[in-house]
C-alpha cells in the first residue's frame, strides 16, 4: 500500500514538472513572439536629418557649403557670408508612415542602451492596448499607451503612460531599475518623440502607489495643488533628483505593475523638456 501511494505521489510530481515545463515553454514563446514583433518595428526606424534645434519636421536639402562652379568665392574675413548651419542628425520617427499600419500611435519612447524603445499608443479606453499590439493583434504583451483621458499632444499637466512590467526587461520592465539611485544617476532622462516635438523626460521621482486607493492625477485644482503633488512624490521617491519643477511645467508619469503588495503600481515621473 505504501509503495502504491509512493508511485501515486511520484506520478503527481512528474505531472507537475511536465505541466510547469510546458507552461514555461509557452511563456518563453510568448515573450519571444512579442520581442520579435517590436524588433521588426524598431528596425524600420532610421535616423533622418532634421533642422538644427529640432522643429519636428525633416530638414530640407542640406545647404551648399561650396560656391557653384564659375561663381566668385566669398570675400575674406568679415565681408563674407557666414556658413549656413548643417542639419543635425538625430533620431526621428516618421509618424505619418507608421500611422498607416499603427492607427493610434501618438509618440515613441526610448531609453538608450535598454530594451525601452517602443511606440506609444492611445485608444478610446484603457483596456484595449493592455492585450493588443500596436497593429491591433491580440497579444498578452500589449502595448505602451496613454490614458484615454489625456490629450495626445502631452499638453496636460500630467500625462499618464501605461505598460506591462516584464521580468525580462521588455516593455516597462526596465523601470524597476529606478529603485536604485545608481541606475537613476546613469539614466536621468528618457527620450520622448512626438509628431510635432522631441522631448526629454528629465526624471523627478519614482514611487509606489496603491491603485486600489489612489492613482496619479491628470488634472490639478491650481498651481498650489500641482506643486503639492510634486513635493509629495519627491518625498516618497526611491531616488533623489535635483531637478526643479515649477508651476508651469508639465510632467509625464510612466505607470506599471509592481509586486510589493496587492494593487501596487510603480510610477516613474519625468518633467517634460523640449529638445
Amino acid at each position: 500500500m505504501k509503495v502504491k501511494i509512493l508511485y501515486i505521489l511520484l506520478g503527481i510530481f512528474v505531472a507537475a514538472v511536465i505541466v510547469s515545463a510546458v507552461g514555461l515553454g509557452y511563456e518563453l514563446y510568448i515573450i519571444r513572439e512579442g520581442q520579435a514583433y517590436y524588433t521588426s518595428l524598431t528596425d524600420k526606424i532610421e535616423p533622418r536629418p532634421r533642422n538644427p534645434g529640432g522643429s519636428g519636421k525633416p530638414a530640407a536639402t542640406p545647404p551648399q557649403t561650396q560656391p557653384p562652379e564659375g561663381a566668385d568665392p566669398p570675400a575674406e574675413g568679415n565681408g563674407g557670408e557666414p556658413e549656413p548651419e548643417q542639419p543635425q542628425w538625430v533620431p526621428y520617427v516618421d509618424f505619418e508612415a507608421l500611422g498607416d499600419s499603427l492607427p493610434g500611435i501618438t509618440a515613441w519612447i526610448k531609453l538608450d542602451n535598454t530594451a525601452l524603445d517602443y511606440p506609444v499608443m492611445q485608444w478610446t479606453n484603457n483596456s484595449f492596448f493592455l492585450q493588443h499590439l500596436p497593429d491591433g493583434t491580440k497579444h498578452r504583451n500589449g502595448s505602451l499607451f496613454i490614458d484615454y483621458r489625456n490629450a495626445a499632444d502631452f499638453s496636460d499637466r500630467n500625462t499618464l503612460i501605461y505598460g506591462h512590467e516584464s521580468r525580462t526587461g521588455d516593455m516597462f520592465g526596465i523601470l524597476k531599475s529606478y529603485r536604485k539611485q545608481s541606475f537613476f544617476e546613469e539614466n536621468p532622462a528618457i527620450s520622448l518623440y512626438t509628431p510635432e516635438k522631441d522631448y526629454r523626460l528629465v526624471l523627478v521621482a519614482g514611487y509606489l502607489v496603491d491603485s486600489g486607493i489612489e492613482s496619479p492625477p491628470i488634472e490639478f485644482r491650481d498651481e498650489t495643488d500641482f506643486m503639492a503633488h510634486i513635493a509629495k512624490i519627491q518625498q516618497r521617491s526611491f531616488f533623489k533628483s535635483d531637478v526643479e519643477v515649477n508651476e508651469i511645467d508639465r510632467i509625464v508619469s510612466l505607470c506599471t505593475c509592481a509586486y510589493d503588495y496587492v494593487n501596487a503600481r510603480l510610477v516613474i515621473v519625468g518633467k517634460l523638456v523640449e529638445y
